[in-house]
């Protein structure tokens, strides 16, 4: 079969392709699937695009993406859960047509079931949800409890909302009003235009003076950390949702303190802390992940649609990743509509 793909040729360069993809001579878990749509992560994609964490080798031409939907076209002897005409979600690269290895132990080498009343354009959020979702799943929550989200790109909007269905009063912040408008449409009533230098303040005055019980860094800069714990109440928790990769000098002394002083707990909250399939009677994993974010999406509580700034084509691929690191008031989630390429 014909496919298109799209690759990073070089440092800040984006390429569409094409390729011949054969649906014979399987290996036992291999599928073939036809996609439908995939979703830009625009983090983890633009950190490696552009090699924001300064790698002193950075690996190009190189494929990207790790959140697409399709129907499965051809399967390997050894894939019995999932039929041909299947609709699955998995870690497939931008492309049109791609085979895929299932049935490994890690969430990126399986497929899961999407439901077939989820939009092509919205499916594939389940996995930044799933990845947002980790911050409420690691978070022990009381009544009443204020969660304070820095950062309301579509990582720290879906957190903000997972917060909200969980109970909590969320204060979410950032400098970008676009972004704080977003999270007012989805529901973040107490969302927080502010620049980073305000945005401890901001908490403290909304909560007394306290501070809030929950802090979550949904930016990944270790300057958002340092907010976090200054605004984060005595006896509180602090969430690393993002992953820190930009260098940062600081001292690290008046952090560390503030911790041990005011007794903080700080969790990691990243992706693979889940296992990748259902074991035995284990509930938390990530097929009940991507089953729960589905049922929150199909009854409305989880509101994907205003996180999609973007459905477009593959042919469009370079004007969307240059539109995600430069105009980032206009593009936010970039979906690549896949059905006709």
């Amino acid at each position: 079969m014909k496919a298109t793909y799209i690759e990073f040729a070089g440092l800040g360069r984006v390429e569409v392709r094409t390729e011949e993809v054969s649906t014979g001579d399987l290996a036992p878990w291999e599928v073939v699937v036809r996609s439908e749509s995939s979703l830009v992560s625009a983090g983890t994609e633009l950190a490696g695009l552009h090699n924001t964490e300064n790698k002193p080798d950075p690996k190009f031409p190189r494929r990207t993406g790790y959140a697409c939907v399709g129907r499965v076209v051809a399967r390997g002897a050894a894939v019995t859960d999932f039929a041909v005409g299947a609709r699955v979600f998995f870690a497939g690269k931008h492309a049109s047509v791609q085979r895929f290895t299932h049935g490994q132990d890690h969430q990126w080498g399986r497929l899961y079931p999407v439901p077939d009343d989820v939009p092509a354009e919205d499916a594939p959020f389940v996995c930044l949800a799933q990845i947002a979702g980790i911050a409420p799943i690691v978070t022990t929550l009381d009544l009443g409890d204020t969660v304070a989200v820095f950062g309301l790109g579509v990582i720290g909007n879906l957190a903000a909302q997972l917060y909200r269905i969980q109970g909590a009063r969320v204060i979410g912040l950032d400098p970008v009003a676009a972004r704080v408008a977003l999270a007012r449409q989805v529901g973040i009533a107490d969302a927080v235009g502010a620049p980073a230098g305000e945005q401890v303040q901001a908490v403290l005055d909304r909560t007394g003076g306290r501070g809030a019980e929950v802090t979550v860094d949904a930016v990944g800069h270790s300057a958002v950390v340092e907010n976090a714990v200054r605004a984060t109440a005595r006896f509180g928790q602090v969430v690393l949702l993002g992953t820190p990769r930009a260098p940062h000098a600081a001292d690290l002394t008046p952090l560390l303190n503030a911790v041990h002083t005011q007794g903080l707990v700080v969790r990691g909250a990243h992706m693979w802390r889940l296992p990748a399939a259902d074991v035995r009677e284990a509930k938390r994993n990530v097929a009940w992940a991507y089953r729960t974010m589905f049922a929150f999406m199909r009854d409305g509580r989880l509101n994907v649609a205003p996180l999609r700034s973007h459905f477009v084509p593959p042919a469009r691929a370079p004007e969307a990743y240059r539109g995600l690191q430069e105009q980032r008031d206009r593009y936010w989630g970039v979906v690549f509509d896949w059905r006709d390429a």
